[in-house]
């Protein structure tokens, strides 16, 4: 099983620093080099350059050379952060930040990076490499990153599958969810806009919505 670890605190910091981002997050491998790094950040700078920040500061301050393709950039406005309240219930605005399918073997792994008000949540998930796991192991990684925002609901994915409808390819999720108030079924969807994975980790997030309001 492909393991990632996070042993480059003083590189995430480092980025953490640079104008305009607000959370870093960087993957590495085995050996310590790093295979992602997650950046959420303002709109004060294009996507390029603060990717062409990143790789300077490494190089400068870590020796390392970065493959801007490791680089992961996600921007929100000024008006995206902020918590707000809707009818007395908390909303809160979640971006998809990362997301990540590798195979070694036998097993297979998936790890979804979501951030909200400044931070990143990963979720992970991992199961026997098959031809139909991908998506559900995608699904199950949302779910693990999206409860740590809502930590006294619990939840487990019951179906999700990439289906044909009217000429397009939809992401469908069903999500059995637990909360004090007792057990929900939740239904999400999502339109595949060219990637899989991030329409389930979509999907999985409208079914969410519909009850925790993200």
């Amino acid at each position: 099983m492909v393991t990632t670890l996070r042993l480059l605190p003083d590189l995430e910091a480092t980025i953490g620093r640079l104008p305009g981002v607000q959370a870093a997050r960087v993957v590495t491998d085995g050996a310590a080099a790093p295979t992602e790094i997650h950046v959420l950040s303002d709109r004060g700078k294009s996507p390029k350059a603060l990717v062409r920040d990143i790789q300077s500061v490494a190089m400068a301050q870590f020796d390392l050379e970065l493959d801007h393709r490791i680089v992961s950039i996600v921007q929100f406005d000024d008006d995206e952060t902020p918590q707000a309240e809707t009818q007395g219930t908390s909303t809160v605005r979640v971006l998809v930040a990362g997301v990540t399918a590798n195979t070694a073997g036998l097993h297979a792994s998936a790890t979804v990076t979501l951030a909200c008000n400044g931070q990143l949540y990963d979720g992970t998930a991992t199961a026997p490499a098959t031809p139909s796991s991908r998506i559900r192991l995608i699904g199950r990684a949302t779910l693990a990153a999206a409860m740590q925002l809502f930590p006294l609901a619990a939840a487990d994915l019951e179906h999700a599958q990439v289906s044909h409808v009217g000429g397009r390819e939809v992401a469908i999720c069903v999500i059995q969810l637990l909360t004090a108030d007792g057990e929900s079924m939740l239904t999400g969807s999502a339109l595949v806009r060219g990637d899989q994975a991030d329409a389930v980790v979509r999907a999985v997030l409208d079914g969410l919505n519909r009850r925790l309001r993200l």
